[in-house]
């Protein structure tokens, strides 16, 4: 697994979503590198790590973060996870619990709901195949933002996107496939932030409101006139919330 490292203090893992890589956390990492070491990482078929063969169900996803923080030597950590990374998250909250100190969930549900998603997943893979990685970062990424592909952002995430592998991108759609962490998360004891755009699409308003009632330490923060990827269209606000919850303010 591929990662970038910078910065010094208390370790922040930084993990991507779909159509996306470690590149997307460059704002954030330079806002946070004076008081952490920041860790963003690229998961196998994704980023610098496309041709990677990918990984195979969420829980390889958890293990595999586990197991970097094991070769690095760091026993405890923070963690932000955007979009399919919050599934992630909430994997390594409820399966390693010893090792999460502070975690962020952005752009994120309990669970993928089929009916208030822009598309369902089974719609998103079956694009993927016909039309491929390009094709999908394009339509998919055009809903992260609130001005769509007229969003400054648009463009550089497009080349992210598009640099995904298939087989990486279907395996992470599969990866959350019945994937629901409703009950679980009532067990969790480490501090979480829920971050949503305002006009999210992917995990809607609604999704995020139900994940912070799932948690027992949970906060919410709603960023104004953002949708999936509030960090690039709202920068100063996102970095100051995470910021703020990582000091513990």
């Amino acid at each position: 697994m591929e990662y970038t490292r910078r910065g010094s203090g208390r370790p922040l893992f930084l993990l991507h979503g779909f159509c996306s890589s470690s590149v997307v956390w460059g704002g954030l990492a330079d806002a946070l590198a004076d008081r952490h070491d920041v860790i963003a990482i690229d998961w196998p078929g994704f980023g610098r790590g496309a041709n990677a063969a990918p990984l195979q169900g969420l829980p390889a996803y958890a293990d595999a973060l586990v197991a970097l923080a094991d070769r690095l030597g760091i026993a405890s950590f923070d963690v932000l996870g955007h979009s399919f990374s919050g599934f992630v998250v909430q994997r390594l909250l409820c399966a390693a619990p010893g090792r999460v100190g502070r975690a962020v969930l952005y752009g994120a549900g309990l669970r993928v709901d089929r009916g208030a998603r822009f598309e369902p997943m089974d719609q998103t893979l079956a694009r993927l195949r016909a039309d491929g990685p390009r094709a999908t970062a394009r339509r998919v990424l055009e809903t992260w933002f609130a001005a769509g592909e007229q969003a400054p952002a648009y463009a550089a995430c497009l080349e992210d996107g598009a640099s995904m592998s298939a087989a990486g991108a279907a395996s992470m759609i599969a990866a959350v496939d019945g994937v629901d962490y409703t009950q679980a998360l009532a067990a969790v004891r480490a501090p979480v932030l829920v971050i949503s755009g305002e006009h999210e699409r992917s995990h809607p308003l609604a999704s995020a409101l139900a994940l912070r009632a799932a948690l027992t330490h949970g906060s919410l923060c709603v960023l104004p006139d953002c949708g999936h990827a509030a960090h690039l269209e709202r920068p100063l606000l996102f970095n100051a919330a995470v910021r703020g919850f990582l000091a513990g303010q």
